[in-house]
This record gives structure tokens, C-alpha cells and sequence, in this order.
């Protein structure tokens, strides 16, 4: 799985395989530009690696890096634990006009655009299911639906699973943006934190 992430991460612009702790990217924006002949062409740019500011947040602006969408691309054991190991921090939003941020989930396709696929609470469904395959039957409480009832307990089960198997399961793409896309639900308005928006995924909607 991690030479298929590699492979996939460098059709996106990453030129380094990433470690096993997943980061938090900026989505380029496409730009149509002149090609030879009159044609026009796409270019989706490159990805670049998110920097928190002094606050220890995201942010979203009208200038320069803070005007791309957040992404995070990996199995949704990563996912979750990048969440779980950032959960005082998160993201605002310092764009007036735009004060809403949005989140979606999809299956990493490279290159294609956004289009959310899941409700959030999957990301946390499939953690548990990903999870479960290989730690002892009944480790995690959950509810029908397969959420889990402990985030706490959700952690500490994820630090008992090695890097090979944290990295098997499909890819995801999840995204957060202060412009909604199709598949893409509200999550907070000016600032959120990654703990928030793990209590919302416990949410059965």
C-alpha cells in the first residue's frame, strides 16, 4: 500500500514518500493556461504541505497560501489519527464574506476533481472496521451503526496497530473548504476545532 500511496502522491506534485504520520496539505487551485496552438490546458499544480500559524490553526484568508482548501489523503486509520493526535488544534476562517467551513470525504482518485461520496461518520466507521481486523473481537464499543461510543478508547486502539496496518485499507480524500462542493456538509462557521469535528462524525447523520 505505501509504494501505491507514493505513486499517487507524486502524480499530485509530492516529490517525498510521506512518513507514517499523515500532514495536512493545501489543494492547489487548476488554472487554465495558453498551450501550443491555441489549446488550452489545466494545470492542477502541485500540493503543498499546510503550516499552522502562530496560534497553532489552519487558516483560511484572501491572501496567498490561506485561499487553498485543506486536504488529507491516507487510510482512515491515518485520517482519524491525525485527528485524534490534533484535536486542540483546528481551523479558522478569516474570510468575512465566506465565514462557513465545509467538510467532504471521497475515495482518492488522483486528479479528478472533488466530489464528496460519504456521510462524515464513515471516515470513523471504517476506522473502526480497519481496525478491528486485526485487534481482539469486542476491543471497541460501538453503536449499530459501527460508531464508536469512546474516542479515547479509539485512540489507545489505534496505537496498538503498526505502520503496515494502519496503511492497508482504501485511500481516502478529505477535504475542508469555505466553499461548499457537491457532497460536502457544514461543519463550523469562522473556526473548528479537530476534536469538534470528531464529535460531529459520532453523529449518526
Amino acid at each position: 500500500m505505501k509504494k501505491i500511496m507514493f505513486s499517487l502522491l507524486l502524480l499530485l506534485g509530492m516529490t517525498e514518500a510521506p512518513s507514517a504520520t499523515i500532514d495536512l496539505w493545501r489543494e492547489p487551485i487548476p488554472e487554465v493556461k495558453a498551450g501550443q496552438y491555441y489549446s488550452l490546458i489545466v494545470d492542477r499544480g502541485e500540493l503543498q504541505k499546510a503550516i499552522k500559524d502562530s496560534n497553532n490553526e489552519y487558516v483560511f484568508s484572501e491572501k496567498c497560501a490561506g485561499t487553498k482548501p485543506l486536504v488529507l489523503i491516507g487510510t482512515s486509520v491515518e485520517i482519524t489519527e491525525f485527528l485524534l493526535n490534533n484535536e486542540t488544534s483546528g481551523i479558522e476562517n478569516h474570510i468575512t464574506e465566506l465565514p462557513d467551513i465545509y467538510m467532504g470525504i471521497t475515495k482518492y482518485v488522483a486528479k479528478e476533481r472533488f466530489t464528496g461520496l460519504f456521510p462524515l461518520n464513515y471516515l470513523l466507521i471504517s476506522t473502526v472496521e480497519q481496525t478491528q481486523k486485526f485487534l481482539p473481537f469486542g476491543t471497541l464499543i460501538t453503536d449499530a451503526a459501527g460508531i464508536p461510543d469512546d474516542l479515547k478508547a479509539l485512540y489507545q486502539s489505534l496505537h496498538k496497530l503498526d505502520r503496515k496496518q494502519k496503511e492497508s485499507g482504501q485511500v481516502l480524500y478529505v477535504k475542508f473548504s469555505y466553499l461548499p462542493e457537491k457532497g460536502m456538509r457544514k461543519v463550523g462557521k469562522k473556526t473548528i476545532s479537530f476534536g469538534k469535528i470528531l464529535k460531529i462524525m459520532q453523529s449518526r447523520t
